[in-house]
């Protein structure tokens, strides 16, 4: 696992209209930095027994519910355990007071029940559910919903358990795929595109850099729905604050900032946007 995996970084918040209705959701992972994602702790016997077990691949399929670029591969043994899958030590423990509902989206090639687990403290304990729903397609992305009524507080630690089948019952290894990982308040899949043409898409939004990779320059572009006070912050890896580019108050719309690298080393930093309310942070990479 690279080294990068294990340093401090923030969750990306994400805030989206469903159909006329606010919802608010962060994302945990979406493996679209395929060199800084959250650490993949392989479970004993539940996945072919090697560092290659899970692996950060291109999207075999983009379509459907999920056409990113970048998906979590997971090599599934046919004799593991029920709990074939991962655990990990998420950026942010998860606030789970308010958002009670987790998702992921994954590509089977069977059908089996899913588990999502999340580990808390002694105060707010651990709670692991099947899925609301169960598993319907094959061979196709599919968003799976898990609902924690008990949860409350912080959690740090998440797991994953794409195939709890008992027995496993196969015949040969297979390949299961997963991708966009998040936390919600409602039990409605976050990445789903039933907003009609011409809605804002998002209350606050930072987009990708570009261009990315850079050097030295390169821009950013940020949305606001309503006036507010925003900073706009770089870091670095380790947490450190590189350059304040924004502060202050801003109008409603679209902003663009100018970010200059000049007498950085080549790397990958952070830029945060931070408002009074939300925060969205996103990486981007110098190369010299």
């Amino acid at each position: 696992m690279k080294t990068k995996l294990l340093l401090s970084v923030f969750i990306a918040a994400v805030f989206s209209l469903q159909q006329a209705t606010a919802q608010n959701y962060i994302i945990i992972e979406d493996f679209e930095d395929p060199e800084a994602h959250i650490p993949i702790n392989n479970m004993t016997d539940g996945s072919v027994d090697n560092e290659d077990a899970f692996e950060v691949v291109a999207n075999p399929d983009p379509s459907g519910v999920n056409d990113s670029n970048y998906v979590l591969r997971f090599l599934r043994a046919h004799d593991g355990n029920p709990w074939g899958g991962f655990w990990s030590n998420v950026f942010e423990p998860l606030e789970m007071d308010d958002m009670k509902y987790t998702h992921y989206q994954v590509w089977k090639p069977r059908v089996s029940p899913l588990r999502f687990k999340v580990e808390g403290s002694d105060q707010t304990g651990d709670f692991e559910h099947e899925s609301m729903e169960p598993q319907q397609l094959t061979e196709e992305w599919e968003t799976i919903t898990f609902y924690y009524p008990d949860a409350a507080g912080e959690y740090p630690v998440i797991a994953v358990m794409p195939d709890f089948a008992e027995p496993v019952d196969l015949s040969d290894d297979i390949v299961i795929y997963l991708d966009n990982i998040i936390l919600s308040d409602s039990p409605d899949d976050p990445l789903a595109t039933s907003i009609e043409q011409g809605e804002l898409p998002v209350q606050l939004a930072l987009k990708q850099n570009y261009p990315n990779p850079f050097n030295p320059s390169t821009n950013i572009t940020f949305e606001l729905n309503n006036p507010d006070r925003v900073t706009l912050k770089v870091y670095n890896m380790l947490g450190h604050e590189i350059a304040t580019l924004v502060n202050g108050n801003m109008s409603s719309g679209e902003h663009h900032v100018s970010f200059n690298a000049e007498g950085l080393s080549s790397g990958m930093y952070l830029y945060r946007l931070q408002t009074s309310s939300r925060s969205i942070t996103r990486t981007m990479t110098l190369i010299k």
